[in-house]
C-alpha cells in the first residue's frame, strides 16, 4: 500500500516556475497597446492633415473667388469706359465741321480787328515784306513744362542811308488779346541801340519770349520804326 501512494506521489510533478513564458502575454499586451497607440498617433496626424489641407483649399477657393470677381468687375469697367470713349469720339467726329467753323469765324473778326495780323507758325519762314523787314521764323524752345519762343527775323537795307531798325513783335492769343512783346534795337529803358544798317546790307536779329504762365501765342503782328532823329531827318 506504501508502494502505490509513493507511485502517485511520484506521478504528480510539481509545476515548474518559468519567468519567460509567465511573462510573454503580460509583454503582448504592452506591444499590442504600442501597436495600436502608433496607429491611433498617424490616424490623427492623418486627419488633421486632411483638414488643413482642406483649410488651405477653402482659402485658396476663396482667394480665386475673389479674384475672378475682381477681374469681372475691371473688365466691366473697362467695356464701359471704351464705350463711352467710342462714343465720345464719334461725337468729336461729327462736331469737328462745326468746331473748325467757328474758329475760321473767330479768325476772321480778329484779323478784321487787328490789321497787319499773321498766323504765328512755328519752324516755317513768314514772309513779312513790311519795309527793311524781310521774313521772319519762330521755334518753340525750352522743356515742356517751361517753353519760350525764339524768334529770327532778316532785314534789308534797301533804301539809299544807313538807318537804325527798331522792330517790335507783339503777340497776340486766339482773342486778339496781346500776351507778350518784343522789341530789337531798344535797350532795357527804351534807348535807341543805333545799331546802323548800312545801305544794302542783309542782316539777321535774334531773340527769346516767355510768356505768361497758361497763356498761348497764336497771332503775331510786326512793327518797324527808326529813331526821332532819322523822322526829323527825313
Amino acid at each position: 500500500m506504501n508502494k502505490n501512494k509513493s507511485d502517485r506521489t511520484a506521478a504528480v510533478k510539481p509545476e515548474t516556475y518559468d519567468p519567460v513564458a509567465s511573462g510573454l502575454p503580460e509583454r503582448r499586451k504592452t506591444a499590442r497597446r504600442r501597436t495600436n497607440g502608433v496607429r491611433h498617433y498617424h490616424h490623427h496626424r492623418y486627419k488633421g492633415l486632411i483638414y488643413g489641407l482642406g483649410a488651405v483649399s477653402g482659402v485658396l477657393f476663396l482667394l480665386l473667388l475673389f479674384t475672378a470677381i475682381q477681374l469681372s468687375m475691371y473688365a466691366k469697367e473697362v467695356n464701359d469706359q471704351t464705350m463711352i470713349l467710342n462714343s465720345q469720339e464719334r461725337e468729336l467726329v461729327q462736331l469737328r465741321p462745326q468746331i473748325q467753323q467757328l474758329e475760321d469765324e473767330l479768325s476772321e473778326l480778329v484779323q478784321g480787328r487787328l490789321p497787319g495780323l499773321y498766323p504765328l507758325e512755328f519752324d516755317k519762314v513768314i514772309s513779312v515784306e513790311k519795309k527793311y523787314v524781310r521774313n521772319i521764323i519762330f521755334t518753340l524752345i525750352g522743356k515742356e513744362s517751361d517753353r519760350s519762343y525764339e524768334y529770327k527775323v532778316s532785314v534789308k537795307n534797301e533804301q539809299l542811308t544807313a538807318v537804325h531798325p527798331i522792330i517790335k513783335v507783339l503777340f497776340f492769343d486766339q482773342l486778339g488779346i496781346q500776351v507778350a512783346s518784343s522789341v530789337i534795337g531798344l535797350d532795357e529803358e527804351g534807348v535807341p541801340t543805333l545799331d546802323v544798317l548800312e545801305r544794302g546790307e542783309v542782316r539777321s536779329y535774334t531773340n527769346v519770349i516767355d510768356l505768361p504762365e497758361g497763356k498761348k501765342a497764336k497771332y503775331f503782328i510786326v512793327e518797324t520804326d527808326v529813331p526821332e532823329y532819322q523822322k526829323i531827318a527825313k
